[in-house]
């Protein structure tokens, strides 16, 4: 396949990066003239000097022999252009980053597909929907759901005092027999490991779990963790994504009580206006002395989404601490902060990785559904349809030549959730999650496509 990736910011590049890796004919254009040196240093990938939106760029970079265009540069109205362009050129697949809820939100817009664009991603919407899973979930560092919620997958810090501690994951086999799940892969300090049955669960270990969403509690229990449903969340930060996970909240739980503080005064005032229940106050969330005296003494979740990341690790360090938080979540762009706020405790969220996933969903070829992406690395959590046609259905999994570092975690056929072994056979119309290292990625998707 070949891809043109406009814009070479932190979604750029690594979508870029993604593609390269899995084997596609890539050419990214950039009009800063130092970040496309860097491309060129580090990525092996044609770059192009320019304005994405220039036909004269667009031209130079192939664009009437590309069959995928992704515009991520950092202007909504640039990339909505870019696409226009594209389409125009006759590229099959145009996917635009937009910022802005006036575009996402518009039902004249129709999502982009009025204007002719496949996908219209709002990393803000995105990023404020996993903090929303992550709210609910205090017991995960990392949550997405598959198979329409019927599937999880948890990301499990391992406690100290976890029954399972020192155990090898062979030896849970009885309990896995009352309560199935798949162990897809350990990080294991700040690495990505596929388990095997022989696999000792060690203190600090990070599990990634796949199971029936019923069967979750008595896993998490036996990780040593307690799901407990939050009350009390305090968001810091009233941007973009503080809005939008505020307003996601309202409408999900109306047992939570909502705290929102933002510096600017005019915003809260605007705040105010848009949301119904959430409390707005005016404030500095590292001023543990105002929030006192705000009443706000103990949180069950403090989220912090200020535009400055090394702000908001520090803020959800302080309150975690102060306020006896239970969970704390934070904006993080770069991957070494990422890294930083996992060792604290924190659990980070990367508007890069979100909206990456999202677009990774749409170039991903089958029936894909779902895509995420791990933290730790470029593996993914896949959820594809199979399709009739595949080599894959109708065998016995042990007879199918899956690609080594691939695992398919589960299995949702009809109301059913099959956890997989080696005799389950794959069915036509079955959904179909599976883990996947980056280079076992082109290996899968021709094992799933028609």
């Amino acid at each position: 396949m070949r891809a043109i990736v406009v814009g070479a910011g932190e979604v750029g590049y690594h979508i870029a990066k993604r593609l390269d890796q899995e084997g596609h004919d890539v050419t990214i254009i950039e009009e800063n003239a130092a970040v496309k040196e860097r491309v060129e240093k580090e990525l092996d990938v044609m770059t192009i000097l320019g304005n994405g939106a220039s036909p004269a760029a667009l031209e130079a970079a192939g664009v009437r022999k590309t069959d995928l265009l992704i515009a991520v540069t950092d202007e909504d109205e640039v990339n909505l252009v870019i696409s226009l362009l594209a389409k125009e050129y006759g590229v099959a697949t145009t996917i635009a980053r937009a910022r802005n809820p006036e575009f996402s939100k518009s039902s004249f817009l129709q999502s982009g597909g009025r204007l002719g664009i496949d996908t219209l991603i709002n990393p803000n919407q995105a990023v404020a929907e996993e903090i929303a899973r992550l709210v609910h979930t205090p017991a995960a560092a990392q949550v997405a759901f598959f198979a329409e919620g019927k599937v999880e997958l948890l990301g499990i810090d391992v406690r100290p005092e976890a029954p399972a501690l020192r155990q090898r994951l062979k030896d849970l086999r009885s309990f896995q027999a009352q309560h199935p799940f798949i162990v897809t892969a350990i990080s294991r300090n700040d690495e990505l490991q596929i388990p095997y049955g022989e696999t000792v669960i060690e203190p600090g270990d990070r599990l990634y779990v796949v199971a029936h969403r019923d069967d979750i509690p008595d896993i998490l229990n036996r990780l040593g963790r307690q799901e407990e449903p939050p009350r009390e969340v305090l968001i810091i930060g009233g941007g973009r994504i503080g809005l939008f996970l505020a307003e996601i909240l309202e409408a999900e739980a109306e047992g939570i009580r909502i705290t929102l503080m933002e510096r600017d005064r005019k915003r809260c005032e605007e705040l105010a206006e848009h949301l119904k229940r959430a409390k707005v106050i005016v404030g500095d969330g590292t001023d543990v002395q105002a929030l006192a005296e705000e009443g706000i003494v103990e949180m069950d979740a403090v989220v912090t989404v200020s535009g400055d990341e090394a702000t908001n690790i520090l803020a959800a360090l302080l309150l975690k601490k102060r306020l006896k938080a239970k969970k704390a979540i934070a904006l993080v762009q770069r991957s070494h902060f990422i890294k930083l706020a996992s060792s604290l405790g924190i659990d980070a969220i990367s508007p890069r990785l979100t909206t990456a996933s999202a677009i990774l969903r749409s170039v991903r070829r089958g029936r894909v559904v779902s895509v995420v992406e791990m933290p730790e690395g470029d593996a993914e959590i896949m959820e594809l349809v199979a399709l009739p046609t595949t080599p894959v259905v109708d065998r016995p999994l042990r007879e199918v030549n899956m690609p080594k570092g691939a695992i398919v975690a589960a299995i949702s056929r009809g109301e059913q959730i099959i956890i997989p072994k080696g005799d389950t056979c794959i069915l036509p119309d079955d959904r179909v999650i599976l883990f996947t290292l980056p280079e076992a990625i082109p290996k899968v998707e021709e094992l799933f496509s028609g």
